[in-house]
């Protein structure tokens, strides 16, 4: 992952998570950091979302890169990072263990009216986002802990240009088409029961063909 790919990936979580609380002010926010394949923001959101609600965070968060917002670094102490975040408790989790871990400074990134805990590095200005599109929601626990609250995953993806996203979202209708699920539903080579248990296959007709074949 180049460099600046990876800022125009964290960049673009900090502007989402700033959309969805400008949507759904009562959410408290996890982690976004950017992965190899696009990135994620973990939420808590109070009221329930599908992924028909995507589309709506989308527009609100194309609004503020719009906006050409400028990205802030500034460093505070954990005692008044405690009090920025006292209404984020995954926020005052992470400060607190920093604290503990003997940090003396604390880095956080403004963007607009939006603050959020991280190291960095951003963009310097939300404009050199080019493109970006939210793909999907999961469900995840807060530090990867069964014990600890389930969240919603916002998966998406991020590129300096709408072409590089034009292409990637082609690339990924094109392996659906090859998956392997979708090509047994429309060939119909074998079949799964619950009974049996999902893991295992009963071959239909054209599937033991394949096989005698093989």
């Amino acid at each position: 992952m180049s460099q600046d790919l990876n800022k125009i990936k964290h960049s673009t979580t900090h502007l989402i998570a700033a959309a969805v609380l400008k949507l759904y002010p009562k959410t408290k926010l996890a982690i976004g950091p950017a992965i190899e394949d696009g990135f994620y923001y973990d939420f808590d959101f109070k009221e329930k979302i599908s992924e028909e609600d995507l589309i709506k965070i989308e527009k609100e968060t194309e609004k503020l890169i719009k906006a050409n917002l400028v990205f802030k670094k500034k460093k505070v102490d954990p005692e008044k990072a405690l009090e920025l975040f006292k209404n984020q408790p995954f926020k005052l989790e992470l400060i607190r263990q920093l604290k503990k871990e003997g940090e003396k400074e604390i880095t956080l990134y403004e963007s607009g009216d939006f603050t959020d805990l991280c190291q960095g590095p951003h963009v310097e200005k939300s404009s050199q986002i080019g493109a970006f599109k939210l793909l999907s929601l999961a469900g995840a626990y807060w530090k990867g802990d069964e014990k600890k609250p389930m969240l919603t995953r916002i998966y998406g993806v991020a590129f300096k240009t709408k072409a590089e996203l034009k292409k990637y979202l082609q690339q990924l209708e094109e392996a659906k088409k090859r998956d392997h699920r979708k090509l047994n539903r429309d060939l119909k080579i074998y079949q799964t029961s619950d009974l049996l248990g999902t893991g295992l296959v009963t071959l239909l007709p054209k599937g033991t063909i394949i096989a005698e074949e093989l």
